[in-house]
């Protein structure tokens, strides 16, 4: 199945397999990397395969970077970049899967992944963005589980921001479960740019990956006091809020070509509970931003009718 520049931010829920999640993200400090024509962060694929082997014109788009965070030496440096022939702009993009690309038609595929058997409430890790332009980038996770020849998708996750971070800073991807089925496999993707129209120099670091199954309340994470909830029933998300302080709280709903489609001003929040209803909008993935006392909440569901 081949997949457009567009649509590769959202397919990061193609899987395979099972095993026991506290030791399942390869390589999640990004400590080691190959060797060779090109490198990677071992257990992780990026486009470099495929553009090194270019003549004269070839380059990385995932780098080992000595900027880093906590008691290693290394972390991964994603880059936006323009490859002159033929030309197309390239996301630094990085997948615990297989990414094969077609770079003559712009294209991609993404397969397999690695094992996991239990249900994580959230991917955490470290990251620093410097966006050129009004670019953004995603963090995300896809759990699955294959049944026979039906591939299931059981919580998707991501992490957005267009915000300019130069600081080691904490992130949360927290994973949305469509059903209650343990899933048998995930995929991990970063992109540095995650949309169409890409901005070149756009840089994404990321560092200290781990899965976390707490569901305490944590100051330094953008998404505490925040739960969000799709009933499909209903075609509403169900969005609830328990802060320790009051803060002007703005919601809005946008879609994949950076539209906002909903948008509310919540007023001052403390504790409080917000729905959006989706039935008039077009099944595809949005993403709700939720900004709260000067921090942002981001998180893509794919809504269906």
């Amino acid at each position: 199945m081949t997949k457009s520049l567009l649509l590769i931010c959202i397919i990061f829920f193609q899987l395979i397999s099972d095993l026991c999640a506290q030791t399942v993200i390869p390589n999640s400090s990004f400590e080691s990397w190959t060797t060779g024509n090109y490198s990677n962060p071992t257990g992780w694929d990026t486009p470099n395969e495929e553009l090194m082997a270019i003549p004269f014109l070839g380059f990385p788009v995932v780098t080992k970077s000595t900027d880093h965070h906590g008691t290693g030496s290394f972390s991964a440096k994603l880059e936006t970049k323009h490859l002159a022939l033929p030309p197309l702009d390239i996301p630094g993009f990085m997948t615990c899967g297989k990414l094969s690309i077609n770079l003559t038609a712009g294209t991609f595929e993404l397969t397999g992944g690695v094992p996991l058997t239990d249900q994580p409430t959230h991917l955490t890790g470290y990251y620093k963005y410097i966006p050129k332009g009004g670019d953004s980038c995603v963090i995300g996770i896809g759990l699955t589980k294959t049944t026979g020849a039906i591939k299931d998708t059981i919580g998707i996750g991501s992490f957005s921001t267009r915000d300019t971070v130069t600081d080691w800073t904490p992130f949360s991807a927290w994973i949305n479960y469509l059903n209650t089925s343990a899933p048998d496999s995930m995929n991990i993707i970063a992109m540095s740019t995650a949309q169409e129209v890409m901005t070149i120099g756009t840089v994404l670091y990321v560092d200290d990956l781990s899965l976390d199954y707490t569901v305490g309340f944590n100051k330094t994470d953008p998404f505490a006091g925040i739960s969000v909830y799709n009933d499909q029933e209903t075609k509403r998300l169900m969005i609830f809020f328990d802060f320790e302080e009051p803060e002007c709280t703005t919601i809005s709903l946008i879609n994949m070509m950076g539209q906002q489609v909903s948008s509310r001003d919540a007023g001052k929040l403390l504790k409080n509970r917000e729905s959006i209803y989706y039935n008039a909008f077009p099944s595809e993935v949005y993403l709700l931003e939720i900004m709260h006392g000067g921090k942002v909440f981001s998180k893509k569901f794919f809504l269906n009718q």
